[in-house]
């Protein structure tokens, strides 16, 4: 249980969360504020917010539970996330600030037409809310273990305070507390990694001869790096990385207003890749942080056999229907039962804070883009600027409450995965991104690499990409075969079919 003290510093952490959400309320003088702080970010800033928001509470709970269960051969997906970022900067960024665009798909409006524009908005809609939902799911998961409160009752805690701030600052508010949201769950990650190695016997080196030494249920090394299978239906190969993760980060990154939106808020372009680049830089490093914490805690834990014991303990007594549901619960229960407090609490802000980093941004993108690419083509240009501010915080409290609804379904459905396609909740988390946003990359990539492409074709490309990434999805119930490849090749199918498609309407055909 907690102490005194770790309610201190989480008491301490949400004051001032909340004291810097009230200071860019203050400043908040109309729509560019909220939606693009007016475009005055620091490049550092938003890159780093961009890097805090991406490496959620799926992070902190998901990746330790592969690297506990299996190998490191996820840090394969970092690498194409590396390229992918870069290809962003180098490919899309510049071509919306010419466009002078607020959201990407204000961008594909006035490429292509209304059609796209509508059609492009609505797939982010769906995309954003069943992505950040499963996030916020992850999120929970600590408070579960931590206050031994109800999933739902977590998932409203967590989504009421990152409304809050969201609604009264915009941009402005999300990423400056992500900065010290980011720091926290960084923070909390080294605490626990110091921790676990000073409870392992030998260390650190006493803990590397045993991981050295040990082998995964399939029988590869429990540090293996590398997998050069070329078995398309494995996820977590040097191939899929370099080039599923490659567009899997594109289509995140770049056609996904809940992460471009910081890169578009610096002072120009130059700034906004800069930003990109950062995060690039920083994005392995953390990655191999959490894997560290996961193969350290399946030593500390005595292998697979006192994980496993320890999952089916919380099974039982969480009321799971399976023990694979409960990995993801072990990291945030050896913070619980093992930390001294004080570090305990500063690593239960950095789980809380990890939750509400993701969050915040999710709600700032979904309302800017309501308001700019649903409410403002309907109203006209009629509206003053008080009443548009209003309208953007009115969409921001509605679609916090999606991302509730959406959390609550997904606590009830999430399956458990395996090693050849990934593990618990950050396989989930991951999966739900390539449904949706690698065919509007292809369609950007149309519109940015090429002129060709009309509105017409630029809707018949999007559905055609979403329909191929749905097949791939949900091959085996549509043609009772197991899928020809992971989910991680869904983003390469739907983005190449999808620029295919669109590439082949002559401009205005």
């Amino acid at each position: 249980m907690l102490s005194s003290l770790d309610f201190v510093i989480l008491a301490v952490y949400l004051a001032v969360v909340a004291a810097v959400g009230l200071a860019a309320g203050r400043r908040q003088r109309g729509p560019s504020d909220y939606y693009l702080a007016r475009r005055a970010l620091p490049w550092w800033a938003a890159g780093l917010s961009i890097l805090a928001t991406e490496t959620s509470a799926l992070t902190f709970v998901g990746v330790p539970t592969q690297s506990l269960r299996g190998d490191w051969t996820y840090l394969q997906l970092a690498l194409g996330s590396v390229a992918g970022r870069l290809a962003v900067a180098t490919l899309l960024v510049g071509a919306y600030y010419r466009a002078e665009v607020v959201t990407v798909y204000g961008y594909l409006g006035r490429r292509f037409g209304a059609a796209t524009r509508n059609l492009s908005t609505g797939l982010f809609f769906v995309g954003r809310l069943l992505g950040s939902g499963v996030r916020l799911y992850g999120g929970a998961i600590a408070l579960v273990i931590v206050a031994d409160v109800d999933f739902p009752l977590a998932i409203a805690a967590i989504a009421a305070v990152a409304a809050f701030y969201t609604l009264l600052g915009g941009l402005r508010s999300v990423v400056w507390t992500d900065l010290l949201q980011g720091v926290l769950l960084v923070a909390g990650a080294v605490a626990a990694l110091v921790s676990l190695t000073q409870g392992v016997e030998g260390g650190l080196e006493g803990a590397l001869t045993t991981l050295s030494e040990a082998t995964t249920a399939a029988g590869h090394s429990k540090l293996r790096l590398v997998d050069l299978s070329l078995d398309p239906r494995r996820a977590y190969t040097l191939v899929a990385g370099l080039v599923g993760a490659a567009f899997l980060t594109l289509s995140t990154h770049g056609a996904d207003q809940d992460l471009i939106q910081r890169s578009l808020a610096c002072r120009g372009s130059r700034e906004g890749r800069r930003s990109l680049a950062l995060s690039a830089a920083l994005v392995i490093p953390v990655a191999a942080l959490f894997l560290a914490v996961g193969s350290l805690l399946w030593v500390r834990l005595g292998g697979d056999a006192g994980a496993a014991a320890l999952a089916g303990e919380l099974a039982a007594a969480k009321g799971l229907a399976s023990s694979d549901k409960a990995y993801d619960l072990l990291f945030p229960l050896y913070v619980v039962r093992e930390l001294p407090a004080g570090v305990r609490g500063l690593v239960l802000a950095g789980l809380f804070a990890s939750a509400m980093s993701s969050l915040d941004s999710a709600i700032s993108a979904l309302s800017t883009t309501a308001v700019r690419c649903v409410w403002r083509p309907l109203v006209g240009p009629g509206p003053g600027p008080r009443r548009e501010l209003a309208v953007a915080r009115t969409f921001a409290l509605g679609f916090a409450l999606l991302l509730v609804t959406v959390a609550l379904v997904v606590w009830r459905t999430e399956g458990a995965g395996g090693e050849r396609q990934g593990f618990g909740v950050l396989m989930l988390g991951l999966k739900v991104l390539t449904w949706v946003f690698p065919p509007l990359l292809g369609v950007l990539l149309v519109g940015t690499l090429t002129r060709r492409g009309s509105d017409r074709g630029a809707v018949t490309a999007v559905l055609t990409g979403v329909a191929t990434v749905l097949a791939a999805e949900f091959w085996h119930p549509l043609f009772g075969s197991p899928a020809p490849f992971a989910w991680i090749w869904n983003p390469v199918a739907g983005a190449l079919v999808a620029f295919a498609v669109g590439a082949a309407f002559r401009e205005g055909g």
